[in-house]
């Protein structure tokens, strides 16, 4: 413990069972009584950590009068730890990763550099972030430095200072993802050379260190010899701002997750068809589409070709309707499928239809995955039915 409180026990911080409602059917929630309670237990939790940085503990130790340490309390924790844990479902991150990787900086999170080229690199959308640094010798820089309070002018004097640095300049690069890199190309002239699509972050100089300001701030690193790395972390942050900002806020999805992203159309009689041309478009076919001497997969081609209707054939209409009776004579639903079927459920009768589905599978891990979201869905439906008893919307969400 870091603050001085009186000993608690297990039980005292233990989480009452709620008449009625199952422990787990409760989740964190910033809208709901039960979710926001939960979160504030959390928080606590968190707070009371001496392994989460200082704006996120309850309590301080500190320097006080007389050379003594002292503990100080910190008012805002709680409501900084519910920010984080707001943070970390919205993203998809876990609450200890954002605390330790994000800065309360004028009232908001800003995350670290070396988070943001981790999230970049992490999403596969490009190749790993490369760094090119070049050293344009030593220059004379400018900054204006704050002085004594003008009571006249209502504000600070700024005093003009000029300091020689050596200019050195560092621009974070890669190429998208599926871009082979040819053999012998390592720094970014040579990218250029062999005519890459280079993706480029502002630059970042020594000079600029100067002039917003970083370089002259007490304790600064960037006038030590981590210079390098600091403007390393801060090209990668440019970069991940301007080409990459869904990526460093956890928004959208990634590159691989639109490759294994399917668009089904549902057809009437409740099975689903794909457009094939559009998934070998995308990089998405699968061998047995790929390769036409092989069976076809047990997905509707809704752009094949019309066959001309004649009185001897059967017409369009009757086709179809014989490709999904082919495709129910197949066997059961794949895994992706029935997962598929049971996220487009819109009630807890029409989920519990799919239950015999789930036994028929073969293979035990994908049982093992499917029935992970059946339950899922059953317990979205649990809290639905719950708030609707209490005179809310029902909802599924």
């Amino acid at each position: 413990m870091n603050a001085p409180q009186a000993a608690r026990t297990l039980a005292d911080v233990a989480q009452k069972p709620v008449s009625g409602v199952g422990v787990s059917d409760i989740t964190v929630s910033m809208f709901s009584a039960q979710g926001f309670a939960l979160a504030q237990r959390i928080a606590t939790a968190f707070a009371s950590s001496d392994a989460v940085p200082a704006q996120f503990r309850a309590y301080n130790l500190k320097r006080g009068a007389n050379n003594v340490e002292e503990w100080v309390e910190n008012p805002a924790a709680i409501g900084n730890c519910l920010v984080a844990i707001e943070v970390a479902q919205a993203v998809g991150m876990s609450v200890t990763a954002v605390m330790q990787n994000a800065d309360i900086i004028e009232g908001k999170l800003r995350w670290s550099g070396k988070f943001v080229i981790a999230a970049i690199n992490a999403s596969r959308r490009f190749t790993p972030l490369r760094f090119d640094i070049q050293n344009f010798g030593m220059i004379k820089a400018t900054y204006k430095e704050k002085g004594a309070w003008n009571k006249e002018l209502k504000r600070y004097n700024m005093t003009e200072k000029e300091v020689q640095v050596e200019n050195l300049q560092c621009i974070a690069w890669a190429i998208p993802a599926g871009v082979p890199m040819p053999a012998g190309v390592y720094t970014l002239a040579q990218a250029r050379t062999a005519g890459l699509p280079v993706i480029e972050s502002a630059p970042v100089s020594i000079r600029m260190a100067v002039e917003e300001g970083w370089y002259a701030k007490s304790g600064s690193k960037w006038q030590t010899e981590m210079k390098h790395l600091m403007l390393q972390y801060r090209a990668g942050t440019f970069f991940g701002n301007i080409h990459a900002p869904d990526i460093v806020m956890g928004m959208g999805r990634t590159s691989e997750e639109e490759r294994d992203v399917v668009d089904l159309t549902p057809q009437p009689d409740g099975s689903y068809a794909v457009d094939l041309e559009k998934l070998r478009q995308n990089g998405n076919a699968t061998p047995s589409e790929t390769h036409p001497e092989t069976p076809k997969a047990d997905v509707t081609d809704v752009n094949a070709k019309e066959t001309p209707k004649t009185d001897d054939k059967p017409d369009e209409g009757a086709d179809k309707s014989t490709q999904q009776t082919q495709q129910q004579s197949t066997g059961p639903l794949n895994e992706a499928q029935l997962i598929e079927r049971i996220k487009s459920v819109a009630s807890m009768n029409e989920l519990e239809g799919l239950r015999a589905s789930i036994d028929e599978i073969p293979d035990p891990d994908s049982e093992t995955r499917v029935l992970a979201v059946f339950v899922e869905m059953q317990q979205k439906f649990s809290r639905a039915n719950q708030r609707a008893s209490r005179g809310n919307r029902p909802s599924a969400e």
